[in-house]
């Protein structure tokens, strides 16, 4: 056997050595791929939980207030007007509702809210919007 024959044979191993290489490194790359995605889907999962309760907050203070339901219903209808202690809470609720939608919003658009989610509190958010004492 000569020189040449011996410098082929290492250069065939060599190749393989690259190529096996290659196919370890593609192995890898794929279980980072799909251990990223799995946390992208739980981190959406728990944006989601916690935006919910946020809102879960916001629902939960007016069926526990008598008094603040009855001044939402007031203010939405805009049928008569609202004392200046009425158009202050009335204006607090409605910013709550502003920044609760905003924050959904910019989760939404950074992909850390689901689509089924924002639809959802979109229409809310919505509906709020359609009352004449908020367009007013």
């Amino acid at each position: 056997m000569n020189w040449d024959a011996v410098g082929a044979i290492a250069e065939l191993l060599a190749a393989i050595g690259v190529i096996g290489s290659l196919i370890y490194l593609a192995k890898q790359i794929n279980a980072n791929s799909e251990n990223i995605v799995q946390n992208i889907r739980a981190l959406v999962s728990d944006r989601d939980i916690d935006s919910n309760h946020n809102a879960q907050e916001i629902t939960a203070a007016i069926f526990k207030d008598p008094e603040l339901a009855a001044l939402l219903v007031k203010g939405h209808r805009n049928e008569e007007p609202l004392s200046t202690v009425e158009q202050v809470r009335y204006n607090a609720f409605l910013s709550t509702i502003f920044e609760s939608h905003q924050t959904f919003y910019i989760q939404h658009i950074k992909g850390t809210v689901s689509d089924e989610l924002w639809e959802f509190y979109s229409g809310v958010f919505d509906r709020h919007m359609r009352a004449s004492g908020v367009r007013q």
